[in-house]
């Protein structure tokens, strides 16, 4: 092993953008946490994250570092698979396992277990092509989305539809361009948070942050993220979003804290972990999706206590779990 390095796994396709200091993109947060570790370590080392071949693997294994810092194959299908192989070489590795990524990822499992857990979620059935209801038991608008895919991928405008037909259509259109099958929720007409979480020791996972998701050029309560383009150098999605710090009553953050912390451990997610909720007009929460290794950058979000000590807990938990 080599003493002191980090090795910082970036998708191959972001590692260009990441070290030429580019903040567009998936690489807008990738770039935040190669910034902070080369300020808090001496020998921090990039490495692309290449699907489908060993070449990722093999430079790790002549590389022998100290902990690979993952960032790769976020909610894609090998993203649980590269975290096996880092598990059994023995490479201490940041954020969940494989399990836990595959459950988080999977949202028509981990919902089913959020609810058996008693966890409120979204009424949902799974569409695919070969397994459609002949109807939905709950009234529209729906919601229609991945169902393995994350940061709001295959996510549009007309992602929301306000009849069957128009959410079978969604479903198609997700299955011809991710080949994957989706899951069409209930629309929360209400307000949208999401909630950070760093594990302090093991099982315990402290908040790092609460913050309420504003949606601009959309009605209150129906605004919702959609997938990120970039036109002319620039972040663009169908709705504007800002994320600021939630203003809510004590308790309502404690509730929010708690169903988070439950969640996170329900799917034994380990690390960090970032759980979004939505709130309806009559203040009951339910989750809508739980993250496991998601993005991590600067923002009010992962701030408390700072965002440098928050990546220090974060090492701290990958090497307490190494020694496990």
């Amino acid at each position: 092993m080599k003493e002191g390095l980090v090795a910082c796994v970036i998708d191959n396709d972001m590692i260009a953008a990441v070290s030429s200091g580019k903040k567009a993109g998936r690489a807008f947060s990738d770039l935040f946490v190669v910034r902070t570790l080369r300020r808090l370590y001496p020998n921090v080392k990039l490495v692309a994250a290449v699907e489908r071949e060993s070449q990722t693997i093999d430079e790790l294994v002549r590389l022998k570092p100290g902990i690979v810092f993952n960032l790769a194959f976020s909610a894609l299908p090998s993203e649980a698979a590269f975290v096996g192989a880092l598990e059994i070489l023995g490479i201490p590795y940041t954020g969940s396992g494989p399990l836990g990524i595959a459950l988080a990822n999977d949202k028509v499992r981990s919902r089913r277990l959020l609810a058996a857990a008693g966890i409120r979620v979204p009424q949902f059935v799974e569409l695919s092509p070969t397994h459609r209801p002949a109807k939905i038991d709950f009234p529209p608008p729906y919601f229609v989305k991945p169902a393995i895919s994350g940061n709001s991928v295959g996510i549009h405008a007309k992602s929301m539809a306000d009849s069957y037909a128009r959410a079978l259509k969604q479903a198609d259109r997700i299955w011809r361009e991710l080949e994957q099958p989706s899951v069409c929720d209930e629309f929360i007409v209400g307000r949208e948070f999401h909630v950070s979480l760093i594990e302090r020791k093991r099982g315990v996972f402290k908040t790092a942050g609460i913050v309420e998701l504003h949606f601009a050029r959309t009605e209150p309560g129906k605004g919702f993220s959609t997938q990120v383009n970039i036109v002319k150098g620039k972040d663009r999605r169908t709705y504007k979003v800002r994320h600021r710090r939630a203003t809510l009553t004590r308790r309502q953050l404690t509730e929010l804290s708690e169903i988070a912390a439950t969640a996170a451990n329900l799917l034994q997610l380990r690390g960090y972990a970032k759980v979004d909720m939505r709130m309806d007009q009559e203040g009951r929460i339910a989750v809508i999706e739980v993250n496991a290794n998601p993005a991590l950058w600067n923002g009010e979000i992962w701030r408390r206590p700072s965002f440098e000590t928050n990546l220090k807990w974060v090492m701290e938990a990958a090497l307490r779990k190494a020694l496990e």
